[in-house]
């Protein structure tokens, strides 16, 4: 029974872990490619006669894909924070663990989401908007593309769009995975916290504590 929590406990620790850190990753990538990528929309590609209008919405679209990025990596870095010293202990501690000793890493990370619930709520919104703002963003660099296909003749600038939508349409779509796989630990959580509320409520009320 033991030997099943810690399994179980292991594989959430360390794919919470890997997740968070994949967040930071992305988060800073985004902050990188929204500032690059901005300042190319707006100057226009050398060259490339590209709509003043398509590069104002493309810049656009970039600076709050920069906002978003900067907002994820902050965030991130909060729930980390929170659960490397968990996985730091147990990383150092030799199998069999004591019960006392599992109960209480368990009982620390669920302190760690009760302190950090909003954040992960924040963390998932982001995660929805910077996938959806990147998936748009790839379709307007398929778009910008196609429109280059005939105005240019340097194969570098007509590849260029196509490479940026590769990047923004993975990026989108491992923030939207991220988000999914983040919503899941938060619905997990919850039912962990209403269960220890309800054993503290039926304490109390055993202890007559909830008397006036």
């Amino acid at each position: 029974m033991k030997d099943t929590a810690l399994t179980g406990f292991k594989i959430e620790l360390n794919s919470f872990f890997a997740l968070v850190i994949l967040n930071i990753t992305f988060g800073a990538l985004a902050m990188a490619i929204g500032v690059s990528f901005m300042v190319t929309a707006v100057l226009g590609l050398a060259g490339a006669q590209i709509p003043l209008p398509l590069r104002i919405i493309a810049g656009s679209f970039f600076m709050i894909c920069f906002g978003l990025g900067f907002m994820w990596v902050l965030t991130s870095a909060r729930i980390l924070k929170g659960i490397t010293g968990v996985r730091r202990e147990y990383r150092k501690q030799r199998e069999p663990v004591p019960g006392e000793i599992l109960t209480g890493w368990i009982v620390r990370l669920m302190a760690n989401y009760r302190e950090n619930k909003k954040t992960i709520s924040w963390m998932i919104l982001i995660c929805s908007l910077g996938g959806g703002t990147y998936l748009v963003l790839g379709i307007l660099n398929i778009i910008q593309g196609i429109t280059l296909v005939e105005g240019v003749l340097d194969i570098w600038m007509r590849v260029l769009p196509f490479a940026a939508a590769a990047i923004n349409l993975t990026i989108g779509l491992a923030s939207l995975l991220s988000g999914y796989y983040l919503s899941k630990f938060s619905k997990t959580w919850d039912r962990r916290l209403e269960e220890v509320e309800r054993s503290e409520d039926t304490l109390k009320k055993t202890l007559g504590l909830d008397r006036p």
